[in-house]
């Protein structure tokens, strides 16, 4: 059996990063694929073999992928955004259908993809869904991308003769540069911003949401879930809901991301920081130059709308995870650990004061 090589798609994104340098640390031969040019690692290194290609285009999409005869393995953790979760649908599928009709049109013998879903495949968006949440749980009335996805996957499968996995993480923090679809980076930004201008730090979401129970996955444990899935035969044509393996609120958690940054918090007052940071962005290029940052600009670090969306999330949020234990995937991180040491990172990388 020839070498494995393995093409991760998404690669500068919060999941995407987090396995390439997981897989590269395991020994792995990795390709990146991403909209934008070369993915670096944390020290600074480059992953040489980077295929750069909008997969929205079918064509470009060929062109990038068609003359290679080394991909083995796909790791899809590729993602659009759109006004609407109806609009996420076409785009989303169309990324996926590209990437896999321009490796079966290329001289490459595809073995293996792992889909990364997410916990909106049980409508935990919509507010209150059935916990916890198993796999084996009925679909619920889309529109859904994560399903058109699964169902593009596994007919492409069997037509094609490759395993498959698809894995859902929920709520995923970790490191990212320059994704500003990171809760993380997001946070960050909002305390730095309130430190700047003497204000405490206010959890800005709904008092709901400030007590309900949530959960999230540190990118490290996705990555981790990832690698064992390509190792793993307990993991071919399954799926697997992928967390931390504990649950937090807000209101225990926000104290503690108040006395990382060395500010006072007060009662949560609800905002629309899509609304309320709209006019910060010459303050975090003052907070940039005064604390020598990446000078990256606030749009860069921090989608509003997506952290709104977080803190929104007033309904419980518990999907079990039972299933990928006893399949042998035991990798887990307490959550209020992974907060805040994934915060002492980015500021340790100059990215967050």
């Amino acid at each position: 059996m020839s070498r494995s090589t393995t093409l991760v798609v998404g690669a500068h994104g919060v999941i995407g990063g987090a396995v390439v340098r997981r897989l590269v640390a395991e020994g792995r031969h990795v390709v990146t694929l991403a909209r934008r040019g070369t993915v670096r690692l944390e020290d600074g290194t480059e992953i040489e073999d980077h295929v750069q290609v909008d997969l929205l285009d079918a064509s470009a999409a060929r062109a990038g992928l068609g003359s290679r005869a080394d991909i083995t393995e796909i790791v899809y953790a590729g993602y659009t955004e759109r006004e609407t979760m109806a609009a996420t649908v076409a785009p989303n599928v169309a990324m996926l259908r590209h990437v896999l009709d321009a490796v079966h049109a290329s001289p490459s013998e595809l073995r293996q993809v792992v889909l990364i879903g997410g916990g909106k495949s049980y409508g935990e968006h919509l507010g209150v869904y059935k916990t916890p949440a198993k796999e084996s749980d009925p679909r619920f009335l889309g529109p859904i991308f994560y399903n058109d996805q699964e169902d593009l996957l596994d007919e492409d499968a069997k037509r094609h003769g490759y395993a498959w996995t698809v894995l859902r993480p929920d709520a995923v923090i970790g490191l990212s540069f320059g994704s500003p679809m990171n809760m993380l980076t997001g946070v960050a930004v909002y305390a730095g911003v309130c430190r700047h201008l003497g204000v405490p730090l206010r959890f800005p979401g709904t008092l709901k949401t400030w007590s309900a129970l949530h959960q999230a996955t540190d990118a490290s444990v996705i990555a981790g879930a990832v690698h064992w899935a390509l190792e793993s035969a307990a993991a071919r044509g399954e799926v697997f809901n992928v967390t931390n393996g504990d649950h937090f609120r807000w209101q225990h958690l926000w104290p503690e991301i108040g006395a990382f940054f060395g500010m006072e918090t007060a009662p949560p007052q609800p905002m629309s920081l899509a609304e309320h940071m709209a006019d910060k962005g010459d303050v975090w290029d003052d907070i940039v130059a005064r604390h020598r940052l990446r000078p990256e600009p606030m749009e860069h670090l921090a989608a509003w709308p997506f952290v709104d969306g977080w803190f929104s999330m007033e309904a419980d949020m518990v999907q079990s995870t039972i299933k990928i234990r006893q399949a042998g995937f035991a990798e887990c991180r307490d959550t209020h650990e992974s907060f805040i040491g994934n915060l002492a990172r980015l500021r340790e990388l100059s990215i967050i004061p």
